[in-house]
C-alpha cells in the first residue's frame, strides 16, 4: 500500500531542503556523518543507504536498514573503546564558561535528518541568540501539502508516518 505513495522526486530534495532518510529514500546519497564527519564517524566503516523509488515504502526501508546498520556501528564503537579508564571524569561547570564573541553553525545527522544549531555570542557568559533547526517542519508542513494532493484520505496517515516527523518539533 505504501509503494508509489508520496513520491519525492530528487529535484524536490534540494528545493525543500529535505535531509536524512527522506532524502536518501529518493536516491540522494548524503549523510553528514560521511560528508562532514564528527566525533568518531570518520573511524567507522559504514555506507550511505539509499533507495531510488522516493515513495513511502522506500523511506521506511531506508530507516529499517539504518536501524540495522546502527547496531553494527555500536558494535564497532564498543570494539574501539579503550579497555582502561578513566571511566568517570569531572565535567567543567558550563555555567561559568565565557563564550567567545562571534557566530557559528553546527549540524548533526539525527534519526529524522539534519539538525542545525546556530549560535551568536557577544563574548559574555550566555549566548545572545541560539536557533535550532530540525527537519520535521520542512518534512511535514511543506512536503505534506505537496505530497497529499490527489492522495486518498486513508493514505494520509501512512504518508505522514513515512516522513517520520515529530509534532513538538513542528510547533514552535
Amino acid at each position: 500500500r505504501t509503494k508509489g505513495l508520496g513520491v519525492i522526486e530528487p529535484s524536490l530534495v534540494e528545493t525543500y531542503g529535505i535531509t536524512g532518510p527522506n532524502a536518501r529514500g529518493s536516491g540522494i546519497a548524503r549523510d553528514i556523518r560521511k560528508d562532514s564527519p564528527y566525533l568518531v564517524y570518520d573511524q567507522l566503516d559504514f555506507s550511505i543507504i539509499t533507495a531510488t523509488e522516493g515513495d513511502a515504502f522506500a523511506r521506511t526501508w531506508v530507516r529499517y536498514q539504518e536501524m540495522r546498520q546502527s547496531i553494527d556501528l555500536i558494535r564497532q564503537m564498543l570494539r574501539k573503546m579503550p579497555q582502561d579508564g578513566p571511566f568517570f571524569t569531572k565535567l567543567p561547570n558550563v555555567l561559568h564558561w565565557k563564550i567567545p564573541a562571534g557566530q557559528t553553525y553546527l549540524r548533526a545527522e539525527c534519526t529524522r535528518g539534519e539538525y542545525g544549531f546556530y549560535m551568536v555570542s557577544d563574548g559574555s557568559e550566555f549566548p545572545r541568540r541560539v536557533c535550532v533547526r530540525g527537519p520535521s517542519y520542512t518534512h511535514a508542513v511543506a512536503l505534506m501539502e505537496r505530497l497529499s494532493v490527489g492522495c486518498n484520505i486513508s493514505d494520509t496517515a501512512g504518508l505522514m508516518v513515512s516522513l517520520h516527523t515529530y509534532p513538538p518539533e513542528i510547533e514552535r
